[in-house]
């Protein structure tokens, strides 16, 4: 069973030329990916789950994800230095960390998804990670999708609505997408204890 984190994002770009000065707080938002990255590669061994980190580029020349298996390749992250340098170098070559680039309209990769996978997006409304039963209820993998409705384009929120997705809430308090991941990830190491 996977664990999948799926991050929608129209300002990354695979084309573009990048350094490590302009990652830091610039236009890509790569340092939310790359903390996500690092905190992945954290949880890789503490949960008995295959990981992957999805990155969906919606901008209009990409529409591509970019699929990234959280493996023992990432074990060597210690800071958020060494994960933007890592971040870099998976979508330069992405071929060296076994990820791979696919050229996906988004509302094709929900239902991808979704023949296997239960879906879960984070909103306020939805019923708190620890009332989901079907968290444990199945043996379906778990996607969960990062960010707020802002990341989503019209077209792709349209496309979120139409699938079977579960709404799931994480409290009143807004959390960066690494923090997510960190809050998710907890839960269930505590499920697969039980």
């Amino acid at each position: 069973m996977k664990l999948i984190f799926l991050i929608p994002s129209s300002t990354i770009r695979s084309t573009t030329k990048k350094t490590i000065k302009s990652v830091v707080g610039g236009q890509e938002r790569l340092d939310v990916l790359s903390r996500c990255l690092l905190n992945l590669s954290r949880w890789n061994n503490r949960i008995n789950r295959e990981i992957q980190l999805l990155v969906y580029m919606s901008h209009e020349q990409e529409q591509k994800v970019l699929s990234i298996p959280i493996s023992d390749k990432f074990d060597t992250l210690q800071n958020e230095i060494d994960s933007t340098y890592m971040m870099l170098d998976v979508l330069s070559s992405p071929e060296e960390y076994n990820a791979e680039y696919r050229v996906i309209r988004f509302n094709k990769l929900l239902d991808n998804l979704t023949k296997d996978s239960s879906i879960f997006y984070l909103t306020s409304e939805g019923l708190s990670i620890d009332k989901q039963k079907v968290l444990t209820q199945n043996n379906l993998s778990l996607c969960f999708i990062l960010g707020s409705q802002h990341d989503l384009s019209d077209e792709q929120e349209k496309a979120l609505f139409d699938i079977n997705h579960i709404p799931i809430s994480l409290g009143e308090k807004d959390y960066l997408a690494s923090h997510v991941i960190t809050i998710v990830c907890n839960h269930l190491s505590h499920l697969d204890d039980n």
